[in-house]
C-alpha cells in the first residue's frame, strides 16, 4: 500500500460506550439543517418531479451538491468534517475527504482490523501498530485508521504510546498535559481520555515526555493499563512507534500490524520483528508498505 495524501503537510464529541453499533439514521433534511418550511417545499417538489430529496434541495437552492454529499455520508454513519475545520490536522484526511486515497487505504485496513479473530476465537479488541523506518508516516496512518474505525460508529480509543515522540495530540489538536505516561507512573487515573472532534473517537495521549519510557512500557504494563479501557471501547488502537521500546510495548495486546518502508526496511529486520512479536504472543494481522 502507498501512504499518500493530496492534503497539506502537518502543520468534541464524547465517545459512545459499548460494542459499537451504527447510529440511528436521521432524516436527510434534518442532517442538512433545513427548516421545516424548506423540507416541506422539497417534499412538494419531489412529488412533482420524482427526484431524490438531495437533488431537489439543490434544485431549489437550499443547499449545494457538496453539502448533500457530506450530509449523506453523515447519515450513513460517517462523521465528516468540513474543509478548514481546525479541530483536526489536515493530514488526518479521512476526517475530511472519504474519497482521498489515504482514506481508502485506512478503510481497507479497518476491514482487516475489525474482522480479525484472536487465537482463542474472540474478536481482536486491542491492536498495536509498530513501525520500521516510518517515523513520520506511522502516526499519520494510525490517526487515519482510527478515524475510519470511528466513522462506522465503533467506539474507538487511540493510544499514543510513542512516549519519546508524541504525535497524536498535535494531529487531533488536544492538550497533552497528562496522558499514558501519567497513568503508567501511577500519578493519575481519571480524566485522561479525551474526546476527538470525530464522533466515537477518543484519545489517550502520551502525556509529558519522561526519561524512563522503556521502564514504563516493560513487563506488559501497557497492555494491563489498556485492559481497563477495553470494556468501554469496541476497539483500542495503539501507536507504539518505531523505537526499540516498541516491541516491549506490544506485549499483551491482542494483535499487531507492521508498517515499513518499501525498498528501505531490510527483510532481515522484518523477520526479526515478526519473530519478536510472535514470541510475545501477538497475532500479526499483516504489514503495510509506505513509499
Amino acid at each position: 500500500m502507498r501512504l499518500r495524501s493530496s492534503r497539506t503537510p502537518l502543520g468534541g464529541n464524547a465517545a459512545t460506550r459499548g460494542t459499537g453499533q451504527l447510529r440511528e439514521r436521521r432524516p436527510l433534511g434534518e442532517v442538512l439543517n433545513l427548516t421545516q418550511a424548506q423540507q416541506e417545499a422539497v417534499v412538494q417538489r419531489q412529488a412533482e418531479t420524482g427526484h431524490l430529496f438531495g437533488e431537489t434541495a439543490v434544485e431549489l437552492g437550499f443547499v449545494s451538491n457538496n453539502q448533500v454529499r457530506r450530509a449523506l455520508e453523515q447519515q450513513q454513519g460517517f462523521s465528516v468534517l468540513s474543509d478548514g475545520d481546525d479541530r483536526i490536522d489536515p493530514l488526518v484526511v479521512t476526517a475530511f475527504d472519504p474519497d482521498d486515497i489515504l482514506a481508502r487505504t485506512a478503510r481497507n485496513l479497518r476491514g482487516t482490523v475489525t474482522s480479525a479473530i484472536r487465537r482463542d476465537g474472540k474478536p481482536v479488541r486491542s491492536v498495536a501498530l509498530i513501525g520500521r523506518d516510518t517515523e513520520a508516516e506511522l502516526p499519520i496512518l494510525v490517526a487515519n485508521l482510527a478515524v475510519a474505525c470511528a466513522q462506522t460508529g465503533l467506539p474507538t480509543l487511540l493510544v499514543d504510546a510513542d512516549l519519546n515522540h508524541p504525535h497524536h495530540h498535535a494531529l487531533f489538536r488536544v492538550p497533552n498535559r497528562a496522558g499514558l505516561a501519567t497513568f503508567l507512573a501511577g500519578n493519575e487515573q481519571s480524566g485522561l481520555v479525551q474526546p476527538a472532534a470525530i464522533d466515537s473517537l477518543s484519545l489517550l495521549t502520551t502525556g509529558p515526555v519522561v526519561r524512563n519510557a522503556s521502564e514504563l512500557l516493560d513487563r506488559q504494563r501497557l497492555a494491563n493499563a489498556i485492559e481497563l479501557f477495553v470494556e468501554d471501547f469496541g476497539l483500542v488502537l495503539v501507536d507504539v512507534g518505531c523505537e526499540a521500546t516498541a516491541v516491549a510495548a506490544t506485549m499483551g495486546l491482542d494483535a499487531a500490524i507492521i508498517v515499513m518502508r518499501r525498498d528501505v526496511t531490510y527483510t532481515h529486520d522484518l523477520r526479526l520483528l515478526l519473530g519478536q512479536l510472535e514470541t510475545n504472543g501477538q497475532t500479526v494481522l499483516g504489514t503495510v508498505l509506505v513509499d
